[in-house]
C-alpha cells in the first residue's frame, strides 16, 4: 500500500506508557486545529477507542488484522480516510508485540507496513537520561525497515530532563524528538486487564 503522508501511528515501547494519553492530546489538538481527524487503534480495544470518540467527536475504527483479511481492512481504512485530513493511530501493547512472538503478524509494527504509515515512538522519560537512547535505538535496530519517523517523550521531570533526552536520543538515534509530556502526578487514565 502506499505511503500515507496524512496518517501515523503512534506506538510506544509497552502497555502503560502513556499512548492512549498522548493520542488523546494529539486529536484534541487537531481538532482545535479545525482538522478533520480520524481516530483508530490496532486491534480489537474498544476501550481506548471509546476514548478516541469522545475527545474527537468522529467514531474510532479498529484496524484488527487477527479479524480481518489484509485487503478488506486497507479497504476499509481508505474508505474512512476520504472523510478526513488525518488519521491518528493509536498502537498495541509495546512496537513489536503482536500474537505469539512474531512481531510480524498482528502488531503495531505490522499495521504500520500494511498500511504505508510512518510511527512515532512514545517513550518514557521518567527516571532517565542517556539510557533512552538505548531504548529507542534497540526499537530502530529490531527492524530496520520500519519507518520510525520520530519519538515523543512522557513523563519528563522539567525543560532541562527533556533537553538532556533530547540530546541524548537525536545524537545516538539520529530521530527528531517531536516534543514530551511532562510528568504530572495523579495524571493518567486507569490501566486495565488486557485478557493476557
Amino acid at each position: 500500500m502506499a505511503a500515507r503522508q496524512h496518517a501515523f501511528i503512534l506506538a510506544g515501547t509497552g502497555s502503560g506508557c502513556g499512548k492512549t494519553t498522548v493520542t488523546l492530546g494529539l486529536l484534541s489538538l487537531l481538532k482545535q486545529r479545525g482538522m478533520r481527524v480520524q481516530p483508530c487503534k490496532v486491534g480489537p480495544d474498544y476501550l481506548d477507542t471509546g476514548w478516541h470518540t469522545a475527545v474527537s467527536g468522529v467514531a474510532s475504527r479498529n484496524l484488527d488484522s487477527f479479524m480481518l483479511p489484509e485487503p478488506v481492512l486497507n479497504a476499509l481504512f481508505c474508505e474512512r480516510m476520504q472523510q478526513a485530513d488525518i488519521a491518528v493511530i493509536e498502537g498495541v501493547m509495546g512496537l513489536y508485540d503482536g500474537f505469539g512472538t512474531d512481531p510480524g503478524y498482528c502488531s503495531t509494527a505490522a499495521m504500520a507496513k500494511q498500511l504505508g504509515c510512518p510511527v512515532i515512538l512514545l517513550v518514557d522519560g521518567k527516571a532517565v537520561s542517556t539510557s533512552i537512547a538505548a531504548t529507542v535505538m534497540g526499537f530502530q535496530h529490531f527492524d530496520p525497515s520500519l519507518n520510525i519517523a520520530g519519538v515523543i517523550v512522557n513523563r519528563v521531570n522539567s525543560e532541562s530532563h527533556y533537553q538532556l533526552l533530547k540530546g541524548a536520543i537525536e545524537r545516538y538515534c539520529g530521530l527528531p524528538v517531536l516534543g514530551y509530556v511532562p510528568r504530572v502526578e495523579g495524571v493518567a487514565l486507569p490501566e486495565r486487564h488486557l485478557g493476557l
